[in-house]
């Protein structure tokens, strides 16, 4: 369900929001399409509809630049995602995190994880955070989490834990 409340963070000509309405579902679609977003494909509308509705959408957008894009009421552009799956109150699974390549290597990024930190950091019955990250640039992605949320690799078996997994028909993976 939708957080009760909007957040927004500010910082040169770019907002971070939870807005639901500011979601552009085509944006996210067509990165999800793309190259570098290798770990999900394209949905169909409904299916985005549904899944962003039944998350805490962090939106990363580029406002208009000039007066004239304000005055005509244009909205701001989507350039980042990052989905959290979540109650709100004792666990979160942070996924589809993306910033477009235009806009990447400028610090928005780690924005974006400082603001959902931020709001992590607010709920003081947080059991946990999880994440699926690897790929082609995994030891770098894993630096950086760690670096920007104090996350560790699980090792099997800590405190008797296991991690399990169930692949579905929409996974672009083969192996489990």
């Amino acid at each position: 369900m939708p957080s009760p409340t909007t957040s927004q963070w500010y910082r040169d000509q770019f907002l971070i929001s939870t807005s639901q309405a500011l979601l552009q579902h085509d944006v996210i679609n067509a990165v999800f399409d793309s190259e570098y977003m290798y770990w999900t494909k394209r949905i169909s509308d409904e299916a985005m509809k549904h899944m962003l509705s039944h998350s805490l959408c962090f939106g990363v957008y580029a406002l208009p630049e000039s007066s004239t894009e304000i005055a005509c009421r244009t909205p701001p552009t989507q350039i980042g995602l990052a989905r959290v799956i979540t109650d709100e109150s004792t666990f979160a699974y942070l996924t589809d995190v993306f910033i477009i390549p235009e806009y990447q290597g400028k610090g928005i990024g780690k924005w974006l994880m400082e603001c959902i930190n931020e709001t992590l950091d607010s709920w003081p019955d947080l059991r946990g955070a999880i994440l699926y990250t690897g790929g082609h640039d995994g030891e770098r992605a894993m630096k950086f989490y760690e670096k920007m949320f104090g996350m560790k690799k699980f090792v099997p078996g800590t405190g008797g834990l296991e991690i399990m997994s169930k692949r579905g028909p929409g996974s672009v993976f083969d192996d489990i």
